[in-house]
């Protein structure tokens, strides 16, 4: 159990990191295009690992198909276009203290569609999240919030609904197919979904304007957002409940503010501070307390 939460919290400090990576390529590369040629990346590099490793798979069920597609379409198409224009319009720094409330929502989704149990220590983690992101929302940053700033924190935790959601479609396949085939299978149909207004991108975009450096980005992005950090999800996602692995999505918010801190220069404020207690306040509470309420029903039943 161990490897998997190690496996879990890695993913999520890749995802966490890539926020502010991805804010660096969008400001040169079109939200579509990119998207796309970091899909395209991710295939090369997968499609022949599956057929080394054994996994290939010529037939999918109608419902793993299913469960496939809506897992694409929420936790990667809506999840790339939420927070790659999010990020545009707020700092790298709001964005990922955002994404600190994916634990709270992925415990509402798993209450309502998974069937888990909602403890106390959750409603207060819940609480606790969207005090957090009222913080940064409402009160802003060390500059005065606008309507842009704010539409770019709505649109960061549209993606965070779609993460969560992500991780409930995953929930539903883990055990049915290997974690490198389901990772390989949500980037080809990320790649068709993103096709077609990625060509419309291209066809208006001058190639030669792009930085080397930031070629470099999108194909470490590709790699550990497309390739690393899906399979050591799916990877941990097969041996702990949904609401369980959803606290280690606290791991974005700590990785994104530390690479938007120390390599973008972004400022962080006394603000983002409370904000940051508060949602790291939520995924202690929710990790710590149902142990307690356990131990305490288990002794008055004695």
């Amino acid at each position: 159990m161990l490897f998997a939460y190690i496996q879990l919290a890695l993913a999520m400090a890749l995802v966490g990191s890539n926020i502010s990576i991805g804010k660096e390529i969008v400001s040169h590369v079109p939200v579509f295009l990119f998207s796309e040629l970091r899909f395209l990346l991710a295939i090369v590099i997968l499609l022949p690992l599956l057929a080394m490793r054994g996994e290939w798979k010529t037939s999918w069920s109608r419902e793993e198909g299913k469960v496939l597609f809506w897992q694409s379409f929420f936790g990667v198409f809506l999840f790339s276009i939420c927070m790659l224009y999010g990020v545009q319009w707020t700092t790298a720094t709001a964005a990922g203290i955002i994404t600190s409330t994916v634990p709270a929502c992925i415990a509402l989704f798993s209450f309502w569609i998974l069937k888990e149990k909602l403890h106390a220590n959750s409603l207060v983690a819940i609480g606790l999240s969207v005090g957090g992101i009222g913080f940064i929302t409402f009160t802003g940053s060390g500059v005065e919030q606008n309507w842009v700033s704010m539409l770019g924190n709505l649109f960061v935790f549209f993606a965070v609904v779609s993460e969560a959601l992500f991780t409930i479609f995953a929930k539903r396949l883990s055990g049915k197919i290997t974690p490198f085939q389901m990772t390989a299978a949500i980037n080809v149909i990320s790649f068709v979904l993103f096709l077609p207004f990625a060509i419309w991108e291209s066809l208006r975009f001058d190639w030669s304007a792009v930085p080397a450096n930031v070629w470099w980005l999108l194909v470490y992005y590709a790699f550990t957002a497309s390739v690393l950090s899906f399979f050591l999800w799916y990877k941990g996602v097969e041996k702990v409940e949904a609401s369980k692995a959803g606290l280690f999505t606290g791991m974005m918010p700590i990785s994104a503010a530390l690479v938007a801190v120390f390599f973008l220069n972004e400022a962080f404020t006394w603000l983002h501070g409370v904000g940051m207690i508060l949602v790291l306040a939520s995924i202690f509470i929710g990790t710590q307390q149902p142990r307690r309420i356990r131990s305490s029903m288990e002794s008055e039943w004695k």
